[in-house]
């Protein structure tokens, strides 16, 4: 709706996509503001644009200033490169954000009053008097809707509609489920449209839709929300709250008048001007106390009573100095009040630190010092316009505070033996003002290092916020509309200047590590959970934009490089168009030919003009308005002489065109025509049905087919081209190749028919494939048939059991091929009939070879005498081959080699599962044969099962040695992998001594080679190694087998042994203990070295300050106490006789350390002494200072009196210095109390001969000030006197008083007489008076003229 308001009217389709160039986004915003907002606008807008125009609406929404906080609105995680890319959570949030204070807050920043609403007044207490000469006050204040927007309009419904129906509303979320809320909010502006009891009894749903419609019917409310989006668990507060804002629209105000707002003013006024006499008499309250003599306890407890009057006023009025207009300024009377309240401040707490100076001796020191450490505590941190100003002023803040808070510890114990005392070198302190110093000591004493953690954290934090301005700034300047080529390179050289040349993301990096680290302290010093979120949302708001504004940072390059390319390309296509135009323009007049010669790159130039446009076009919208114009009219003007011109040659641009469009169509033609003849004539040749044949056949097809898209694509692509040339060939021409591309279509449209002939002659390859395999097999078992038939009879068992059983297997395998045969053949048969395209392929020879096998197995025939005995052989073959099978898988076993442990593995599982069975089987088929074997036969029969059984006897016998054998070797490889463990930890403790330390690699030699580690493993296995051994024969080759475990086994455990040793004598585990140990043995010998050269000088106070830091340095104990640490762990890890030398040098540095400390205390003993000397010239120095800088602004308000041109401003001016000089006279009782405290410290410990003379001058600067001030009360008090002689009126007034004026005569004459000689005197004393330049010369012409003057009055009286 609010679109629709700008000029043009605007419409949202998409929010996320519409947002993304930031137009409609600065519509909105200037519709909202009445403000005009500078834009980016175009056809062809880039990202970078983009950018620009949100970064213009973000830059203008932080510049408005929130109506309730009074500070700009702050948009967190908000960027604009988040809104270029539509990212949904972001849109949203900003649209949030332009509702919030754009609609809520401008509505609720002008509701009503609470107290006029509820018709109830409210006040303030009565600010009771709390001192002398201050009446009491009431003010009237009416209270606005305070807090944020949210609170104001929820108070809002409160107060207005749910008030009065005893409903409840907390919040903008499920009190508004059921409807009543909405209601309520309506009948408060329509009573007459809402029943309130009938609205109780209805559902949510009913309440909630009636609500919508009556506010949108009645009151013309869009109807923002639908029932179903409120009336769920937790309804969206952010739409709630944008729907019922716009209520307050046309909520009526009928409590509130212009007169009532009127009068409070007035009495507010009042108010404050009570409150302004109020603090003027306080303030003379307090000059006029802090003058009066008295002792220093009496003077603290008036300053302390006068303090608690203030703290106690300004607390309750601290009211009436709220800002009470929009633009958060004070009103006059609340400035003028303001500036009172800060002179009574500033009164209060000079006379506090005047009455801590006066303390006697180091006392005083420690609270002015104390005053110093607590105004760096408080002071504000002050902010800068500028981060990098703000923290370069947080840098120096940090070291004055850092350099007040040095003092710290030593006025600490001062201050402790002050307050154990109560007294300072026997002069009693006020216990008072004593209690409150020790206070406000432990507050500075807990609190400063806080501070420097708070200030260090900030001063990091404007270090990263003034490092991502600037990139933010850097950005928007190289974020333009860029202008000519070179202007482009020297913005990307910044570029490169500020980005690689100032290593801008290392930078940051660093900052930011600094700051994470001053984060980390920060937060763990403060328990803030607060300030511990806000510290974790700052970095990580930071992180956030760093994120993208490094990306804007990044993109830029290559922006910049894009440009610079689009120039370089439309400079050299501007450049060779122009050159080639000009000759195109002149080749128009040659001939034909020559024509068709040059223009035959013409698409060449096409390509160029596109280039030259697509360049320029995109220099267009980036560049400014003027080289924008200047590119318009060059592009113009070159594109019409291309115009012109292309229109006159662009049928030369085919020449090349058509001879190859031609060529492309022969070549077609041919290919086409070469695959068709092909196809043809494998198609239609006669083939005599056979395996061979008909797969030659289908592999012919089957590339026809593969080949068959390609020509058809081909033949498209001919007609493609063939219609492409109908424009540049005769129609004769035409005609033709549309006949030939008519014929090709037609043959491929037969080749496509004719497929399915593909589908039945692969049907035919799997039956002929299998009758030849079984055709070949026939005649092979029919031949081998015949040669056993034909030989004589066997003359032993083994072969005539052969033979039948051979004789068999041929006979069936004969009927078996003869059956499939002849199922193939008919199977092929139907086939063929059953087709129509295979009418091309004869049956005749393979019908022939189907008869030729029938004849051939008919004609067979076979011994049947064999058949008899064949069942007797088959069962003595199969036990026999059984058993042998068995016989040679266990010598297999055996003789087999591999991995021990599988072969153990399966070996015990065979030899465990032998079978005497198969041997008995063997023995009882071997009987049985042999009754129907001829005698000489069967000896052969009885010596082949004699070597059957014998080996199975051997097998039983040798298959436990075999088995423990296996075992042997299964326990020696695990033993050897064990020790591989071992040399591969040895291996690698070695390696990596240089790299890792002894130490650590000490540490795991020991955790693994430990008790249950691989080397006790290894002897484990060792072990069980020998007790299989002890069950086989002495001679056994595992006894050799044992021998060379145990050898590598010895070798292995002494290699760990020497690597043990090597590690504990290895010097590097010493080295960072004898670095350390070094660095405290020197430490020792230089500090024993200055304190011998620093004796000499502990007397002298001007060397104080470098004995006292020598002295204070931080001793070592830590390094010391880590030696010993470190030394108890390395005697662990060490050889005996490191442990014991070192363990010697670090006893005797141990003692060394000793002495030095005992040194140390007795030096620190005669620093004490001088302290006192020290502490007590600083306040002799200081009050020196004060006293010239009082001579001088005395001298000068002299020199400004003196200067005056009239006696009045003389006379208030002199006023004003003589109270000066009253404060100036006052400090005389310090410098004396100064002097007394001198020449005690002279009498106690002997003063200094620098102090002396610091004393002196101070002695002598207080009497040449006290004569100063003399002589110039004198000169004053003379310029007054004659200024007033000088301005008397001598006029008379008429003749009627003459009578009168000669009695007066008479006495003036004398009294002239008087002034003349004075006047005389006067004029000898002018030239003495200390005057200005100016003022000498006026006074000496004003003398003369006054005695003129008196002069003539006395002539005349005299002739009277």
């Amino acid at each position: 709706s609010h679109l629709a308001k700008h000029k043009p009217p605007l419409e949202v389709n998409d929010l996320f996509e519409d947002i993304k160039d930031g137009v409609k986004l600065l519509a909105l915003l200037e519709v909202l503001s009445g403000q005009r907002l500078p834009r980016e606008q175009g056809r062809q807008l880039k990202r970078i644009h983009w950018v620009s125009n949100i970064g213009t609406a973000l830059k203008f929404l932080e510049g408005r200033k929130s109506v309730y906080r009074g500070s700009p609105i702050k948009l967190v995680n908000i960027h604009a490169t988040d809104i270029a890319d539509g990212r949904p959570s972001i849109v949203l949030g900003l649209i949030w954000t332009i509702i919030l204070y754009f609609q809520i807050e401008e509505l609720t920043s002008n509701l009503p009053a609470l107290q006029a609403l509820s018709n109830s007044n409210s006040s303030v207490d009565s600010i009771t008097s709390s001192g002398a000469g201050s009446p009491p006050m009431k003010r009237k204040v009416v209270n606005k809707f305070k807090g944020n927007a949210k609170k104001a309009l929820l108070q809002w419904v409160q107060c207005t509609a749910a008030k009065n129906f005893g409903i409840e509303v907390k919040d903008f979320g499920p009190s508004w489920r059921d409807g009543v809320a909405f209601q309520s909010v309506v009948h408060a502006i329509r009573p007459d449209l809402v029943d309130m009891e009938v609205v109780r009894r209805r559902s949510n749903r009913e309440n909630l839709e009636e609500a919508f419609s009556l506010a949108e019917n009645e009151l013309g409310i869009p109807r923002l929300l639908d029932p179903e989006d409120v009336d769920v668990d937790k309804p969206d507060e952010k739409s709630i709250m944008t729907y019922v804002a716009q209520f307050l629209k046309h909520y009526p105000n009928p409590h509130h008048s212009e007169t009532d707002g009127q009068q409070d003013e007035r009495e507010e006024r009042k108010m404050l001007r009570e409150l302004k006499v109020f603090l003027d008499q306080l303030e003379r309250d307090v000059l006029r106390a802090q003058g009066t003599e008295g002792s220093l306890a009496d003077k603290y407890q008036a300053f302390k009573n006068f303090r608690v009057q203030y703290e106690m006023k300004k607390k309750q009025t601290d009211p009436l100095l709220q800002p009470v207009q929009k633009d958060g300024k004070l009103s006059v009377d609340q400035a003028l009040v303001k500036q009172a309240w800060d002179r009574v401040s500033t009164r209060l707490l000079d006379w506090h630190i005047h009455l801590d100076k006066s303390l006697p001796g180091p006392l005083g020191v420690i609270g002015a010092w104390l005053h110093r450490a607590e105004m760096a505590l408080r002071e504000d941190i002050p902010i800068q316009h500028a981060h990098e100003e703000t923290a370069n002023v947080l840098h120096r803040k940090l070291e004055q505070h850092k350099e007040v808070l040095k003092s710290l510890e030593s006025h600490r114990q001062t201050f402790q033996q002050i307050h154990r005392d109560r007294s300072v070198n026997g002069v009693p302190v006020p216990p008072e003002q004593l209690q409150d110093m020790a206070e406000r000591f432990n507050f500075v004493s807990t609190s400063s290092h806080a501070h420097l953690i708070k200030l260090e954290f900030w001063e990091m934090k404007y270090r990263l916020m003034a490092f991502l301005m600037l990139a933010e700034s850097k950005l928007k300047s190289w974020i333009i509309k860029y202008g000519r080529r070179d202007s482009v390179e020297l913005l990307l050289q910044s570029y490169l200047t500020f980005v690689e040349g100032h290593r801008f993301f290392e930078q940051y990096e660093t900052i930011f590590t600094g700051l994470k680290q001053a984060a980390e302290v920060y937060v763990k010093s403060d328990s803030s959970i607060d300030e511990a979120e806000g510290v974790s949302k700052f970095l990580s708001d930071t992180t956030a934009q760093w994120k993208n504004l490094a990306l804007e940072v990044r993109s830029v390059r290559s922006m910049l490089e894009e440009v610079i390319a689009n120039w370089e390309k439309y400079s050299s296509t501007v450049a060779a168009l122009q050159a080639w135009l000009e000759d195109a323009e002149q080749m128009l007049s040659q001939s034909e030919n020559a024509k068709r010669d040059f223009f035959r790159n013409l698409s060449h130039w096409i390509q160029q003009h596109m280039d030259m446009n697509d360049a320029g076009n995109f220099l267009i919208e980036t560049c400014d308005d003027t080289v924008s114009r200047d590119l318009k009219q060059q592009l113009l003007l070159l594109n019409g002489r291309w115009r012109e011109l292309f229109v006159k040659v662009k049928h030369y641009a085919r020449a090349d065109e058509v001879d190859k469009l031609r060529q492309d169509y022969q070549d077609g033609i041919n290919t086409l025509k070469m695959f068709m003849d092909a196809t043809n004539e494998k198609m239609t040749a006669p083939i005599q049905v056979s395996f061979l044949n008909c797969r030659a056949f289908v592999q012919d097809v089957e590339e026809i087919k593969h080949k068959l898209p390609a020509m058809e694509a081909a033949c498209k692509a001919a007609s493609r081209t063939a219609q492409l040339l109908t424009k540049d060939t005769p129609q004769e021409e035409v005609s033709q190749m549309m006949a030939v591309m008519a014929s090709i279509k037609e043959q491929l449209s037969n080749v496509e028919r004719c497929l399915p002939l593909l589908r039945e002659s692969q049907s035919l390859l799997p039956p002929l494939e299998e009758m030849e395999k079984n055709i070949t097999g026939f005649y092979q078992a029919l031949e081998k048939a015949s040669h056993i038939t034909s030989t004589t009879d066997s003359e032993g068992p083994v072969d005539f059991k052969q033979k039948c059983q051979e004789l068999a297997t041929f006979t069936h395998s004969c009927k078996k091929c003869l059956t499939v045969i002849e199922k193939d053949h008919q199977t092929i048969q139907k086939i063929m009939h059953s087709s129509k395209t295979l009418e091309h392929m004869d049956m005749g020879l393979l019908q022939k070879r189907v008869a030729d096998l029938q004849t051939s197995s008919q004609s067979t025939e076979w011994r049947k005498h064999v058949e008899a005995n064949s069942s007797l052989m088959k069962r003595f073959d199969e036990s026999r081959i059984e058993l042998e099978k068995v016989l040679k898988m266990a010598q297999n076993f055996l003789t087999e080699r591999g991995n021990p442990e599988e072969l153990l593995k399966k070996h015990t599982e065979f030899f465990g599962q032998l079978d005497q069975r198969v041997l008995n089987t063997f023995l009882k088929a071997c009987d049985e044969l042999t009754d129907i074997l001829p005698e000489q036969e069967q000896q052969s029969l009885q010596e082949t099962v004699r070597k059957l059984h014998k080996h199975w006897k051997d097998i039983q016998t040798d298959a436990p040695f075999h088995l423990l054998h296996l075992k042997v070797e299964v326990e020696r490889s695990k033993l050897m992998l064990s020790l591989q463990e071992c040399q591969a930890e040895l291996t690698r403790e070695n390696r990596h001594l240089a790299s890792m330390g002894s130490e650590r690699l000490i540490k795991e030699h020991r955790a693994f080679f430990r008790e249950k580690g691989p080397q006790s493993i290894c002897e484990k296995r060792l072990q069980l190694m020998e007790e299989l051994c002890q069950k086989l024969p002495e001679g056994d080759l595992a006894h050799q087998t044992l021998e060379m475990a145990r050898k590598d086994f010895a070798e292995v455990r002494e290699e760990i042994e020497n690597t043990h040793q090597k590690l504990m004598q290895h010097q590097d585990k010493w080295k960072e203990y004898n670095k350390r140990y070094a660095e405290l043995s020197c430490w020792l010998i230089s500090k024993e070295s200055q304190l011998r050269m620093l004796r000499n000088r502990a007397n002298d106070p001007n060397k104080y300050g470098t004995v006292k830091a020598t002295i204070t340095v931080k001793l070592q104990e830590g390094n010391l106490g880590w030696l010993k640490s470190r030394m108890a762990v390395l005697i662990e890890i060490c050889a005996d006789s490191d442990a014991q030398r070192q363990g010697s040098a670090l006893s005797k540095l141990s003692t060394d350390f000793k002495g030095l400390l005992a040194s140390l205390l007795e030096a620190e003993k005669m620093v004490l002494a001088v302290g006192d000397c020290v502490q007590f010239r600083e306040e002799v120095q200081t009050t020196l200072e004060d006293l010239l800088q009082g001579q001088k602004e005395a001298q000068a308000e002299v020199t400004k009196i003196l200067d005056c041109s009239t006696a009045r401003e003389a006379q208030q001016m002199l006023l004003v210095h003589q109270q000066l000089l009253k404060r100036l006279k006052l400090k005389r009782k310090d410098v004396q109390h100064l002097f007394t405290r001198g020449q005690q410290l002279q009498a106690e410990e002997g003063l200094g001969e620098t102090l002396q003379q610091d004393l002196q001058s101070l002695e002598n600067t207080l009497s040449k000030m006290e004569q100063n001030m003399d002589s110039q009360e004198q000169s004053l008090e003379f310029v007054n006197k004659a200024r007033s002689t000088m301005e008397r009126d001598l006029n008379f007034s008429s003749p009627e008083s003459l009578a009168v004026e000669l009695d007066q005569a008479r006495v003036l004459l004398k009294q002239c007489e008087a002034k003349a000689l004075h006047m005389n005197t006067l004029l000898k004393r002018s030239a003495e008076i200390q005057l200005g330049p100016k003022n000498k010369t006026l006074l000496l012409q004003q003398a003369r003229s006054l005695s003129e003057q008196v002069d003539k009055v006395e002539s005349g009286l005299k002739k009277e």
